[in-house]
């Protein structure tokens, strides 16, 4: 994937032990296209982010943290700090306005929603993490 045509500035210490751990911490295996961008740059803040769902409309903020610390704005934090979240979702990022950005696990392709923290209620966004990245225009 070409992660700079989404104004992505690469950054990432992540390697593949962090992964690994992480994903053990979690119990799960994230998608891969996902974690060629935590790769690439951890805690991306892409400019081209913008992506409907349902008749509505929002934008990437940015991705979280991908850190074995379950330190505050860190997905293994998200993980075990979000009131009322569904199970077997993960969050991975923000939209501009505070939603959770999450991967669903309860979804044989691991689709992607979004979380309302206030009304704690979900909207489904893309199939799967690839689907998702292919939503994002300016």
């Amino acid at each position: 994937m070409d992660w700079n045509s989404f104004a992505i500035e690469p950054g990432s210490s992540v390697t593949d032990a962090v992964i690994t751990l992480v994903q053990q911490q979690l119990g799960v295996l994230l998608p891969a296209l996902y974690l060629d961008l935590v790769r690439y740059a951890d805690e991306a803040s892409p400019e081209v982010a913008c992506f409907s769902y349902g008749l509505a409309e929002t934008c990437i903020s940015e991705f979280f943290s991908f850190s074995t610390e379950a330190r505050p704005y860190s997905i293994l934090w998200y993980a075990q700090h979000v009131p009322g979240l569904p199970s077997g979702y993960l969050p991975i990022a923000r939209d501009a306005g505070g939603w959770l950005i999450c991967l669903d696990f309860n979804s044989p392709s691991v689709a992607v929603a979004l979380f309302d923290t206030d009304a704690r209620c979900c909207h489904w966004v893309a199939p799967h993490f690839p689907a998702f990245v292919q939503l994002w225009r300016e």
